[in-house]
Parts: structure tokens; sequence; C-alpha cells
């Protein structure tokens, strides 16, 4: 838009100039304005006759100008930049904010939350990162896995509040009484996001694209064939038998884009834009299930950081009444490296069990009582007498809020004692990149949990590299190998879960921390918030009551 354009120009100069009168050439002002002289001349004429500058030429060759800025840019491009929220132009809004999303953050507010945007319900929701690639990975954050769940679907899902997986691109399976075969029934008539039909050659060659990603397939390597038995029938052949391959196949690494257009989805929403700043996801018009009541769904990038990275604030609220709240069946944890020696672990584990609980004890965020299964509290492994630290130990931090507060502390109390603590802080891509915490003395880290909490606990254990560290290489293949064999039914799988992470703990090869309690506050008119797993609304269930007349 040109008065956007003019604004920016304006902002330009304003910033070179300033307040006060300045003098300056023509060619000065154009090379500030980034345009021609001739367009500076029309340029200057148009902002003093909107008397936003005054220009004050001399006579003569060599003479300078005096220019004078007569308004902030904040008095002009807040009622721009209010103007394109309105519309739901967030990008337009961003450049009059210089690309900084801070200093759009008190003009959002009013416009998050439930809106009728053009006579349809849009939920727009602040958030303080960019969102990274939305394509199914292991390394996706929790956010990130959120989305992906709502933009893809899977050959099955799981639905908040049920043990079971349900039906999605595949409306039916059935298993041999073996476990070794397993026929997925597929749905037709699905449609991709580009409104191509979804065939079920598409959905052969996005699961055999699945199961050829080392980085996705880790719980799927005792897959040894899927073919299509029959028109619309997806057979998955097996070399161990698997009474849960349902529940594997609902893990987020397992949703499946459009095998030639990776961005290309078949869920419940399409991406419709996603830039650094600004996500926003549309209902899809074809999809097979039942449809969202919401029309679309905005990620606004703020800036602006909570100091609870669990609890997701939409709208203007914060009264508990208006929150929806979950613990987390995922949670913080330790780990230390098998190579170490035993008393040395031991005394490690304790002095940061200690500093967690003095950390973070009082917050009402996070539970530091951690039960990681029903019935399955943490061990109590006492320390031996105090040890000589050894110089130097290196400890690789996933980065958040709480694990860089642990850490440090961690830090300042070793270096009391004489040892010297190195932190190598990753993000989820670096955590996964090969061979990232073979060398690592100590690991701090954060299990996400995406379904059902005990089948959740087991993925993790078989997808997490941190445990070739504590346990060493060969020994966790081994481990996986022994849960993989308790998995003929789901009731044997269910009664050797529990034993099988209770000897673990009880070895010290991982201690859990804090559990989050992950809050949903004051979604502005939104009905049926219902959490995931994950501690995110269920975009699916939540309408907006109709606008006011």
């Amino acid at each position: 838009m040109r008065q956007l354009q003019k604004i920016r120009q304006y902002q330009r100069l304003y910033q070179h100039y300033g307040a006060e009168p300045e003098l300056t050439t023509l060619a000065e002002v154009a090379e500030v304005a980034l345009c021609s002289e001739r367009h500076a001349r029309t340029l200057l004429r148009q902002l003093a006759e909107s008397g936003w500058l005054s220009w004050r030429a001399q006579a003569g060759r060599g003479h300078r100008a005096t220019l004078h800025c007569l308004v902030t840019t904040s008095e002009l491009s807040a009622p721009l930049m209010h103007a394109c929220l309105e519309k739901g132009d967030y990008q337009s809004a961003l450049q009059l904010a210089d690309g900084d999303p801070a200093s759009l953050h008190h003009i959002i507010t009013p416009f998050l939350g439930g809106k009728w945007l053009k006579h349809q319900p849009t939920l727009r929701i602040p958030w303080y990162r960019p969102l990274t690639s939305l394509h199914p990975a292991l390394h996706r954050r929790r956010a990130e896995q959120h989305i992906i769940c709502a933009v893809h679907a899977g050959l099955t899902r799981y639905e908040p509040g049920q043990a079971q997986p349900v039906a999605d691109l595949a409306h039916h399976w059935a298993c041999s009484d073996d476990g070794l075969r397993w026929h997925f029934y597929l749905r037709s008539g699905a449609h991709w996001h580009n409104g191509q039909p979804v065939s079920d050659d598409d959905i052969l060659s996005a699961v055999q694209q699945l199961l050829g990603d080392p980085a996705r397939s880790s719980g799927l390597l005792h897959i040894d064939a899927v073919t299509l038995a029959a028109p619309w029938c997806l057979a998955v052949y097996l070399h161990a038998p698997d009474a849960l391959l349902a529940h594997r196949l609902a893990h987020p690494v397992c949703r499946l884009p459009h095998p030639r257009q990776p961005e290309v989805g078949a869920g419940p929403f399409a991406i419709a834009r996603h830039h650094s700043h600004f996500l926003r996801l549309e209902r899809q018009p074809w999809y097979f299930a039942g449809h969202p009541l919401l029309h679309a769904i905005e990620f606004w990038r703020t800036g602006m950081a909570t100091d609870k990275p669990a609890w997701i604030t939409v709208g203007k609220g914060n009264a508990p009444q208006e929150a929806v709240t979950s613990t987390s069946g995922g949670f913080a944890w330790l780990m230390v490296n098998a190579k170490l020696p035993a008393a040395l672990a031991a005394w490690l584990r304790q002095s940061l069990l200690t500093i967690n609980q003095q950390c973070f004890d009082w917050r009402e965020d996070l539970e530091t009582q951690t039960e990681i299964l029903p019935g399955l509290q943490v061990p109590d492994l006492q320390a031996g007498p105090d040890i000589v630290l050894p110089p130097h130990l290196t400890l690789v931090c996933y980065s958040t809020p709480e694990l860089r507060e642990l850490a440090e502390k961690w830090r300042v109390q070793l270096h009391q004692r004489g040892c010297e603590l190195h932190t190598d802080w990753k993000d989820r891509d670096g955590w996964y990149a090969p061979d990232t915490l073979a060398d690592a003395d100590l690991l701090l880290g954060d299990h996400l949990a995406t379904g059902m909490a005990g089948f959740a606990l087991a993925e993790w254990f078989i997808y997490e590299p941190a445990w070739a560290t504590a346990l060493g290489e060969d020994r966790w293949q081994q481990e996986k190998a022994r849960l993989m064999q308790h998995s003929h039914s789901e009731a044997q799988f269910d009664a050797h879960l529990t034993p099988f992470f209770q000897r673990l703990l009880a070895e010290g090869r991982c201690t859990p921390l804090f559990h989050y309690r992950y809050r949903i506050n004051a979604l502005e008119n939104v009905q049926d918030m219902v959490l995931t797993a994950g501690g995110w609304l269920d975009f699916t269930r939540a309408w907006l009551p109709p606008a006011a007349l």
C-alpha cells in the first residue's frame, strides 16, 4: 500500500535526522530514503503537505537545505498498524514496526483470542519465537509437534482423553494371529490440501518415505515391508510381533505429508502462510473427518517471552477460572555418562536434585514430585560421602529457561569445589544431530509426552539418543530389543513397562527432575477448551459464539 511505503520512507528519514532541524542535501535525502533524487523531491513535497516535516531549500549551487521532522514515527505508524491488524494484515504491521515484534506487543493485545474476521471465526495466539519447519521430524518442539498434527494426517492418531489410537487415513485395521502382518484399510475420498485426491499409492509412498528416514523410523525398525495387498489396503509385514503398531503410527513423526509436496498435508488445517513472525492455518474444506468450527488459527510473534513457557496465554485474562490445566506426562531429566565412576555419578545426581528442589519447589507451573508412571516413584538414591571431583566435566543441555537456571546454579556449585563445568547448549535440531551427546559427561534434557503416558515413555526410550550415553550403545540396543519382546500384547506390554523403568531408575540411569503443569489462560470467547497430552488446545474442538450484531 502507498501509505505504508510513505511511512516507511519517513521512518528512515526520522531515524537518520532525528527530531531537530538538520542541514542536508537532496542527494543525501535520496540516499537515506532509498530512492532517486527526482522521487525525493516528490516525497519531500508530499511529506510536507501532510505536515510530517518541513523542507526549506536555499537558492544557489552548494547551499544546504534544512529538513525538520515534525512528528514521531510512532505517532504515524500506530494508527496504520491498528488498521492493518484490524484486517489481519500482520505482515504490514510488522513492517511498520521495523521488523521488531516486541514493539507491536502493546498494539496487538486487543486483537488476540477468538475473533470474527470477515465473518469467519479466527483464533489468534501470541508466540514468543519463530515457528520452525512443520514437516514431521523427531526434533520438533512442542508447539511445532502440535501444529504438525493439525496439518498432517497419519494412518492413526490420538484423541485427547482416549488411551487407544483412533482411525485417521486408515479407517480401520486388523492384525494377524501371529502379530506379524497388519492390514490397514485406507480411507477413500480424502483430499490433500492442494485439492488433489489422496490415492492409495500416495499413502504407500508416504509410508515408504517415513520408513526410509532414519530420523523418523527408529521405532519402526521391525517393519520388513509395506505393500498394497489390494486397492486401498496397506499390508505391513513385521519380523517381530507387535500388538502396539497402531500406537507407534500415531506418533507425530509418523504423520504423512504429500510424498512429492512435503508442505502439503491432509489434516484438518492447511498452512495458508508461514513466515518467521507469522503463521496462519486455515480449515481444510476437503477434510475427511469432522470439520473444525474454527476457520483459521494465527500465531502472531510478539517477541515477548513468558516467564512460564508451559502456560499459553491467548487473550487478555489470567484468572484461574478462565484457565484449563493439566500436568505433563513428560518430564525434565538428568542422565550421567555410563563411563563415569559410580560414586561420582551418585554424588552428581544428588547435588542436582538438591538444586532442583531449591529452585523449583515453589513454582506453581512445575511439579517436582515426579511420578513418571502411575505407581512408579523415583527411587531415593543416596549419595556416598564427599568425593574429589574431577577438574573438568562437560554438560550437554537442552536450552529451556528452567534447564538453563539449573545448569548455571550447578556450574557455580561445582566451581566452588574446584570443578569447571563446561556447558554445551543445544536446540532440538542440535540435540538429535549425530554424535552430539556421545562425549558428554552429563546430560540435561526433557521428554515430551504426546499420547498415552506409558506408551509415550516407551517410545521416548526408543527414540532418545541420550540413552546411548547413559547405558552405552550396545546395552541401549539390547534394552530396546527387550522392550520390543514384550509387545506381543498390550496387556503383556503394560505388565512389563513399570518393572522395566523401575530397574533403570534404580540403577540411576535417568533421574527425573520435574513435570510441567500446562495451562491455557483466558482464550477470549473460545468455547470447548480441551487440552491434548502435549498441553495444547485441541484446535478441532474449539469454537466461538456468534459475533455480536
